[in-house]
């Protein structure tokens, strides 16, 4: 299967599978490819579950043979995490070119369109256009911008001392009791790097509620919420895969098929069970979400 899916002619399969004492005829093959694509094709289409706990998001950038051409890509990956702790992944979504609003407009229209009206908390990086989409096809959901990915740009846009000490300071604001108090304690902390990095501190007080949503949560469920982490893991198994087939994808369908075996795997194995701590948080979860959607609707 990892054969036929990563493009190796046919003469090269038969071969290979001669030499290994599996004589599949060149039919044989080509069914094993087109019920591939036919389960990626369901895998893509299937219905969501209406309300999520939380939506990851993150992209893996490569190159895919497009025609007679190689090109660079990015498969943003959306994984949810369901009301009872259940994780999945949800959409695939491959886009030639740069990040922009429209490509986000598609994936989340494609969300709601298989189902999913309600989400707690969206959690990505600060891809282009992504919190003004957010903000209008989930206008309940918190948005969460990855804590560490702020955490690996500071270090990028300051010099060594002062983003070890705003870094060290940051972990400190990550335990705070409450949004208020960490929305506080980092507004204090850009102000005293302002002089220093004014546009930079700037930047980030504006964004501040995004790189702290995750502080409006049970402490026990900060750690599932404020990363996209649980996505870039599964981009390394990904990683891999390429690097061992030569550097690209044959195409967008290699790609694809390829994260959604490894979904497979995964939800055979580390997604078989819910995350404990958010299963055993049910109550907290669903309380917060009635407070969220029905509180909201009653008032509009």
């Amino acid at each position: 299967m990892s054969l036929v899916i990563n493009g190796y002619s046919e003469s090269s399969l038969l071969n290979t599978l001669k030499n290994l004492q599996l004589p599949y005829s060149e039919q044989e093959l080509n069914k094993i490819k087109n019920d591939l694509k036919s389960e990626l094709d369901l895998f893509k289409q299937r219905e969501l579950p209406e309300a999520v706990f939380a939506l990851i998001i993150d992209a893996y950038h490569c190159e895919i043979k497009d025609g007679s051409k190689v090109k660079k890509a990015a498969c943003y990956i959306v994984l949810g995490i369901d009301m009872e702790g259940k994780k999945d992944i949800f959409g695939l979504y491959t886009f030639f070119g740069k990040e922009n609003r429209a490509d986000w407009n598609k994936v989340f229209e494609d969300l709601l369109n298989r189902g999913l009206k309600k989400v707690l908390v969206v959690v990505s990086d600060d891809f282009p256009g992504i919190i003004e989409t957010v903000k209008a096809v989930y206008p309940y959901a918190d948005h969460q911008l990855c804590f560490i990915h702020l955490q690996r740009n500071i270090r990028k846009s300051m010099t060594k001392a002062d983003a070890t000490e705003f870094n060290k300071e940051l972990n400190k604001i990550k335990l705070s009791s409450s949004f208020d108090e960490a929305f506080e304690k980092f507004q204090n902390l850009c102000n005293i790097f302002k002089e220093r990095y004014s546009r930079y501190m700037n930047f980030l007080m504006e964004k501040a509620e995004y790189y702290l949503a995750f502080t409006k949560y049970p402490e026990s469920l900060r750690k599932h919420i404020y990363t996209t982490n649980v996505v870039e893991s599964v981009n390394s198994l990904i990683e891999k895969i390429r690097i061992k087939t030569g550097g690209y994808f044959n195409s967008v369908e290699v790609l694809e098929i390829n994260i959604y075996l490894q979904r497979k795997n995964l939800k055979q194995t580390k997604w078989k069970k819910p995350v404990p701590m958010i299963n055993g948080h049910i109550y907290e979860i669903q309380q917060l979400f009635q407070l969220r959607y029905f509180n909201q609707t009653q008032n509009s």
